[in-house]
C-alpha cells in the first residue's frame, strides 16, 4: 500500500521521524491526485508559550481540482506508527486511478482532518499556522520539479490565519515524540 504525503511528510527529514527504515529521497514519488486539494484547516492542540489552536495543511474533497505531494510505499507496521504520528485525522483510501502522473499497484491511504470540531474555520480565535511547520514543508522543494513547487507555492500564499514565530510542541505527548524525535530517539 501508498501513503499519500502533502504536509511535513513531503520532506524526507520530517518523514524519516516515522519509519525504522532507512528512507531515501527516492522512497517519496511526486505524484499528482485529482479530486482533492489542500487546505489550511486542521486543527491540532500545539503549544508555544501558551496552548493554542495549530492550524495544519489538510485534504478537503473538491472533483474539480488536482494536488500534488508524494506517495511513499508501506508496510501495515508503518501505517500503525503513522496512525499515531497523525492521531487526529481519519486514515482514507484514495483509488489509485486518482494518481495522475504515476501507474500504482494499490490504493493510496491519506489523512484527512474529518472530524468537525477539528476543522478551523476563518476567524477561529486562538489559531496559528507555525513558522516552523511551513519551513518544514519549504525546506523540502530542492527535491522536487517546479510544477510540484508552483503548486506548493499557491497553498502557501494568501494563508487564512496568522503565522506565529517560534518553536511549538504538540500537547498530546506521543504524538510530539513522534513528529519531533521519531522513532529512533
Amino acid at each position: 500500500m501508498y501513503l499519500f504525503g502533502y504536509g511535513s511528510l513531503i520532506n524526507i527529514t520530517s518523514a524519516q521521524k516515522s519509519f525504522k527504515r532507512k528512507l531515501l529521497q527516492t522512497d517519496l514519488l511526486p505524484v499528482k491526485i485529482k479530486g482533492y486539494k489542500k487546505v489550511w484547516n486542521s486543527i491540532e492542540d500545539i503549544e508555544f508559550e501558551e496552548r493554542v489552536n495549530g492550524i495544519f495543511l489538510n485534504l478537503e474533497k473538491n472533483d474539480a481540482v488536482d494536488t500534488y505531494g508524494v506517495v511513499i510505499k508501506i508496510s501495515d507496521e508503518e501505517l500503525e506508527i503513522l496512525k499515531i504520528r497523525e492521531k487526529n485525522y481519519s486514515c482514507i483510501t484514495i483509488d489509485a486511478s486518482k494518481v495522475l502522473n504515476v501507474k500504482l499497484d494499490s490504493n493510496v491511504i491519506a489523512f484527512m482532518t474529518t472530524k468537525t470540531n477539528k476543522i478551523a474555520k476563518i476567524g477561529h480565535e486562538n489559531s496559528y499556522i507555525a513558522s516552523k511547520y511551513i519551513d518544514i514543508i519549504e525546506s523540502s522543494f530542492d527535491s522536487y520539479d517546479e510544477v510540484f513547487i508552483k503548486d506548493y507555492e499557491k497553498c502557501l500564499s494568501d494563508l487564512p490565519f496568522e503565522v506565529k514565530d517560534g518553536t511549538y510542541k504538540f500537547s498530546d505527548p506521543s504524538q510530539n515524540k513522534f513528529a519531533k524525535q521519531g522513532l529512533n530517539k
